[in-house]
């Protein structure tokens, strides 16, 4: 993995700090080997961290699993009758995921697939509803690790539905646990806190993230979480957003060239498999843009993609404007573990660098009280 940054400083204070719980916590991935089951579709219902990371390491290795994977974090009605008609129950495996156990949310939707007859495995800590809900209905449970859910892209939370599609996930730990290893001796990870530091006190308040690589935006809604929920306490903290490259050049460049100047842009990109461009032969005369068509014959589609990206970081040079770059390389096991360790130390090191918690959420609760209570109140 490479990351370059371009008109930021990346000075790296010293911390003395223990070791985040998270880097420890040694995931049981023998009892996870082997889970995959005779199931076409698997269906985890979470919010937040018990969701964000298993979407990365479902989106990243697409092509190493064929089950049907349905994340679920609503319970809208229309949604759940649409996967209710569009699955079979005897094909079906539900896992629902909660840490705390008593998501409200995540008790409703399992109620429903539960009362239709599907086959239900939660993955909760010991003593919250989910779990007695589990006991009383004589369910097995897979025990979620005393960790925040935003920062357990390498245990059990993730790695045990993982498991059920059949990824190899005691290598996706052991890469992840070398990763955390190196990102806590202070490189990349901190080296990137400081440079979005450095940006916010430049007026950047606000993150794009660019992902040309659709198998890596499974990353996105992890990034926005991590670093919302561990940064943006106490008036601190940049704003992300982010969407597929080249797709956000055609909306969101008007807004980094043309708006307010205050948007630093992270672009994360990946190797891809080879692919040639082919013209047909009457087609090859062609005007495009004041070329022939046909001198896109035999050009390869990954450069197409790479130079895309170059046109948006040239025209960032030459407004002199801060960007970030992020190549994770190959999209493997060691790579994307690696991806995850970084992306989990970033919001811990930012959250020291500005001097907040970066393992509570205070403002998070309070609505969601507020919405239980309003179940109840409404009409």
């Amino acid at each position: 993995m490479k990351i370059n940054y371009n008109g930021l400083s990346t000075e790296k204070p010293d911390f003395n700090r223990p070791k985040p719980y998270f880097a420890i916590h040694q995931a049981r991935v023998d009892m996870l080997e082997g889970l995959e089951e005779d199931f076409e579709n698997l269906v985890i219902i979470g919010n937040g961290g018990s969701v964000t990371s298993f979407r990365a390491l479902s989106y990243a290795f697409r092509d190493q699993h064929d089950k049907n994977v349905e994340i679920v974090t609503t319970m809208e009605p229309g949604y759940l009758n649409h996967l209710d008609r569009a699955m079979r129950t005897e094909d079906t495996l539900v896992m629902p995921v909660s840490k705390s156990g008593n998501t409200t949310g995540v008790i409703e939707s399992t109620l429903f697939f539960m009362n239709r007859g599907y086959e239900i495995l939660p993955l909760t800590s010991r003593g919250g509803l989910l779990q007695q809900i589990a006991e009383k209905r004589d369910l097995e449970i897979i025990e979620h690790p005393d960790i925040g859910g935003r920062f357990t892209g390498l245990s059990e939370t993730a790695l045990a539905p993982a498991a059920f599609l059949g990824l190899d996930v005691d290598e996706i730990f052991e890469k992840g646990r070398e990763a955390q290893e190196k990102f806590w001796e202070g490189n990349e990870a901190l080296e990137m806190a400081s440079a979005l530091y450095s940006a916010e006190k430049q007026g950047y308040s606000e993150v794009m993230l660019g992902f040309y690589s659709t198998r890596l935006f499974g990353f996105y809604p992890l990034m926005i979480q991590l670093m919302h929920e561990s940064v943006c306490k106490k008036g601190n903290g940049q704003t992300f957003y982010g969407d597929i490259g080249p797709e956000f050049q055609h909306h969101t460049n008007q807004r980094i060239f043309g708006g307010k100047e205050n948007v630093l842009p992270v672009f994360i990109e990946s190797s891809h498999e080879h692919s040639e461009i082919e013209v047909p032969e009457e087609l090859r005369d062609l005007e495009l843009r004041g070329k022939k068509l046909g001198d896109l014959d035999g050009k390869k589609l990954e450069e197409s993609l790479r130079a895309e990206a170059r046109g948006v970081k040239q025209a960032l040079e030459e407004e002199n404007r801060p960007f970030i770059e992020i190549d994770v390389g190959s999209v493997n096991h060691d790579n994307v573990a690696q991806f995850m360790a970084l992306l989990q130390f970033l919001p811990v090191y930012s959250g020291w660098l500005r001097d907040v918690d970066p393992f509570n959420q205070p403002d998070v609760e309070k609505s969601k009280n507020l919405g239980f209570i309003e179940r109840f109140e409404s009409e």
